[in-house]
């Protein structure tokens, strides 16, 4: 058995289940798979989507890691470590019509796609406060992932809140329209969680310390 000092990313083996988004994957998780793919060859990583109790995946131990928004953690028990920040966007095919600010008479005319998770349709940290100040809108179409709704509302009127980190790194954008909401929204603020009984396990240690470097070396 491995003593707390013992652990090797290069000679050790171990497996960590980290719950993210697929905008999180995209953005942090990425680079931390291709960082680490050399330094720690025996160290197996399994991505699980996220899901709408992370502190329930961490105490029943369903995730070693989860990487959420802050605003959606309100479990006060658990050791976080922030991670990285981005701001919110809109994004519309090229074809609808307006300048490069959203205005508010278009934003609330037109439909919207939202990203939402599980059974209970949890909103994001954005659409969440747009809620909040009681600004009400047609949601056409919901969908479980970040990444599609910039796809999915290709020849379509529908508006869709999009995050500048993945706007830069998704190809084949030429068709959709990227524009400043006409709303001030808090910026995504994602954390990484885990569970206490974690902290000073040496693997895990070493699991969080080159996550939050990978964090630290993003554009």
């Amino acid at each position: 058995m491995l003593k707390l000092h013992d652990f090797c990313n290069r000679a050790d083996a171990r497996t960590f289940s980290i719950s993210a988004s697929d905008y999180a994957i995209l953005i942090l998780l990425a680079p931390f798979v291709r960082a680490i793919s050399t330094e720690a060859p025996n160290v197996t990583i399994h991505l699980l989507p996220r899901t709408s109790d992370p502190a329930g995946a961490l105490r029943m131990a369903k995730a070693d890691l989860v990487i959420e928004p802050k605003a959606l953690f309100p479990e006060e028990d658990y050791p976080s470590q922030h991670l990285f920040s981005d701001r919110w966007l809109c994004a519309v095919d090229r074809h609808v019509g307006g300048g490069k600010r959203m205005n508010k008479t278009q934003f609330l005319a037109l439909p919207h796609l939202i990203y939402s998770i599980g059974a209970e349709r949890q909103l994001n940290t954005a659409d969440m406060e747009l809620a909040e100040m009681g600004i009400a809108r047609r949601i056409e179409v919901t969908v479980e992932s970040f990444l599609l709704a910039p796809f999915l509302i290709q020849g379509t009127s529908l508006i869709s809140l999009v995050l500048e980190r993945a706007t830069k790194r998704l190809s084949g954008l030429e068709e959709i329209s990227i524009r400043e909401l006409p709303y001030q929204l808090r910026p995504l603020e994602e954390m990484m969680y885990w569970h206490p009984r974690n902290t000073t396990d040496p693997a895990h240690r070493w699991l969080r310390e080159r996550l939050l470097t990978v964090a630290q070396k993003l554009d």
